[in-house]
């Protein structure tokens, strides 16, 4: 952040020697032993040896429209295609300075748009709201073709409407004003999405800075500024981890540039510079640095995700970046309320046959039973110690509706595990949807979840979820008449078939695949069964410290394993897992397994995630491995464990 009048030497910790001359004194007197510089020879060999390699070139451009993106990346041609400039321009729209009073002058630095009217800049830039909100920013701070100064376009920012910061990675997120003083429209200056995967620069790797140093119009450090290796043992606490460094020339005022890659994708948000081991000085006494160091994009993801249930400002935040890459909203903007009606009466229970049934499907000459994949969890029985909630009269573990079974969590209050049998034949539509969700009377209300979980709460404004069915509402929606299908419905209105899930997530990640495996059913019109849960990890998020029973540890993601009757004795199996917060970065990681090109915007939206019945046993601690010789994913002499799939012609079943 740049100063005017300047500060003092001392105080610009942000900036490497601003001529060739000086870097290379810096360098040498850093002894060269705290970074590592790559030579032609050895640049494949180490690029491949980075684990973000095979993502980064599944980011590259393809062979019609970058012919040397490949060659560029391993370090071995420097050609570039023409529209790369023009790129770079349009990027550079997205790139403005912020300028703050400040006694005795105006301080300055750089920030740049990320998502619809959402800006992106250092927390030394903006510390805090009330910074910002004396702040503005000045887009076309620059000179012309003709070397003509253009006259910048301001803005008010806007923290009141959306702001969240970091101090610990030195970024933060402020909404702006949708137009400037002159009536200009932000979306003049479009953006630059923040893609969360990991993998968008590697070591050894040219990057590109756009920036305002020292608060003058804009200028571009251009391909002169090498991704390098830090050791950790000559500059120890670096942080290799959340930190990518680079070689290049930044003045005050540059804070709060975007690290670009060839592509002019953002690698990282520029923020200081890295000081040489030992505090060393040059012959004029100022300190020597040896690298600048930005944060990595994957890094501000995570701080995100890891607040975003308990901070309104951060789901905000996401909810914006989600729009820019072109994805569902990252939270519901508008959950519907419902009603907690009264336990459903003795006569909605009678005369039907209740549960799972294990024998429903043909092919083994055995049942699929829930006792043989719940043992791992049976073993440790129902007291405090178990895993598994008991019914209230201790006669068994297992929820009983219509066509399906749910087994509880004892210390999560969710569901573990739920089962239901589709007969594809006798499937009916159960008529007006009935959004009355109960309490089961069966089981103490201490292990289940509540409208007190999931309706707005006065106590806490922040985010809140929609109650999201395991077993889909339509899955035991048949049976000889339509007043049996309805009465499926009503039975899968119970808390105990809920999950907090984002209504975006629920309605879209989630609902295809649901879709897509009804779909399945109900075209062939056989026999199915769907075995769906959450996966609990300890790193779960915690949620709602103010609610009746909070905390409340909210699942990221969740399973779900189809078992198709294909023929009178042969069954086939398909394995699932979508996570809510980290979607993208599956589907990210199933199209690199899968060799195919980066994902479109179409994809990120409608895509799933299949996988094998073996990893949901090891991702739940369930014993799935029954089932192990029907996975049509599991059985492929393949190393791809996962696929993606878009449409439901592409279901291995």
């Amino acid at each position: 952040m740049a100063r005017k009048p300047p500060p003092s030497d001392d105080s610009r910790s942000d900036i490497l020697p601003t001529s060739d001359e000086d870097l290379s004194r810096a360098l040498m007197e850093a002894s060269g032993k705290a970074v590592r510089h790559l030579d032609e020879g050895d640049q494949l060999a180490e690029a491949k040896a980075d684990d973000r390699f095979a993502q980064r070139m599944m980011l590259a451009e393809g062979k019609d429209s970058d012919p040397h993106g490949f060659e560029r990346i391993i370090g071995i041609s420097d050609l570039m295609s023409v529209n790369y400039f023009e790129r770079g321009r349009r990027a550079a729209n997205a790139v403005c300075r912020i300028v703050t009073p400040v006694p005795g002058g105006e301080a300055s630095g750089t920030g740049f748009l990320v998502g619809p009217r959402l800006l992106l800049t250092n927390n030394h830039v903006l510390p805090n709201a009330n910074a910002a909100s004396q702040s503005d920013i000045e887009f076309e701070f620059e000179l012309d073709m003709d070397g003509v100064e253009k006259q910048p376009v301001r803005f008010n920012l806007r923290p009141g409407e959306l702001f969240y910061t970091s101090t610990a990675l030195d970024f933060t997120f402020v909404a702006v004003a949708p137009l400037a003083e002159d009536g200009t429209p932000i979306e003049k200056y479009g953006r630059l999405p923040l893609l969360p995967v990991s993998g968008k620069a590697i070591g050894g790797e040219w990057v590109t800075i756009i920036q305002h140093p020292d608060g003058r119009r804009k200028e571009i450090a251009i391909r002169a500024n090498q991704i390098v290796q830090l050791d950790q043992k000559q500059v120890p606490g670096v942080d290799l981890e959340r930190f990518i460094h680079y070689l290049t020339d930044t003045e005050p005022g540059s804070s709060g540039s975007p690290v670009l890659n060839d592509q002019w994708g953002v690698v990282a948000l520029h923020h200081k510079g890295v000081p040489a081991p030992g505090n060393k000085r040059d012959s004029k006494g100022n300190r020597v640095f040896i690298a600048n160091e930005g944060v990595r994009v994957s890094a501000i993801y995570e701080r995100l995700e890891r607040a975003r249930f308990e901070n309104e400002s951060a789901a905000g935040v996401l909810e914006r970046l989600s729009k820019s890459l072109g994805l569902p909203p990252a939270r519901p903007l508008d959950i519907p309320q419902t009603e907690q009606y009264a336990p459903l009466p003795g006569s909605e229970w009678t005369g039907v046959r209740l549960g799972y049934d294990p024998d429903f499907l043909k092919g083994d000459g055995k049942g699929l039973k829930l006792d043989d994949i719940l043992a791992p969890a049976l073993a440790k029985g129902f007291d405090e110690d178990g895993v598994i909630a008991p019914l209230k009269d201790g006669s068994s573990y297992l929820l009983d509706y219509l066509h399906f079974s749910v087994a509880m969590h004892r210390h999560r209050r969710f569901a573990l595990l739920t089962a239901v049998n589709i007969d594809g034949k006798q499937l009916k539509h159960p008529g007006k949807r009935a959004d009355t969700w109960r309490l089961d009377a069966r089981m103490d209300a201490k292990f289940q979840s509540d409208d007190e979980f999931y309706l707005r709460s006065k106590q806490e404004e922040k985010v809140y979820f929609s109650r999201g069915h395991l077993v889909r509402l339509l899955d035991p929606c048949w049976g000889d008449s339509a007043a049996e299908a309805r009465l499926g419905m009503k039975h899968s209105f119970h808390f105990t078939n809920a999950a907090p899930q984002f209504q975006s997530y629920n309605d879209a990640d989630w609902g295809n695949l649901e879709d897509y495996v009804l779909n399945k059913a109900q075209t062939t019109e056989l026999r199915m069964t769907v075995l769906t849960g959450p996966i609990f990890r300890d790193s779960d998020p915690f949620y709602g410290t103010k609610r009746k029973g909070g905390p409340w540890q909210i699942p990221l993601s969740y399973w779900k394993i189809a078992i198709l009757q294909k023929s009178k004795t042969r069954i086939g199996a398909a394995a699932f897992i979508v996570g809510q917060t980290e979607h993208v970065k599956a589907l990210y990681e199933a199209k690199v397994f899968s060799g195919l090109k980066p994902y479109s915007v179409d994809d990120m939206r409608t895509a799933s995630i299949q996988t094998t019945v073996r990893t949901i046993s090891e991702e739940t601690g369930l014993d799935f491995s029954m089932l192990e010789n029907y996975d049509a994913q599991g059985t492929l002499e393949s190393t791809q464990q996962t696929r993606w799939i878009s449409h439901p012609s592409e279901l291995l079943i």
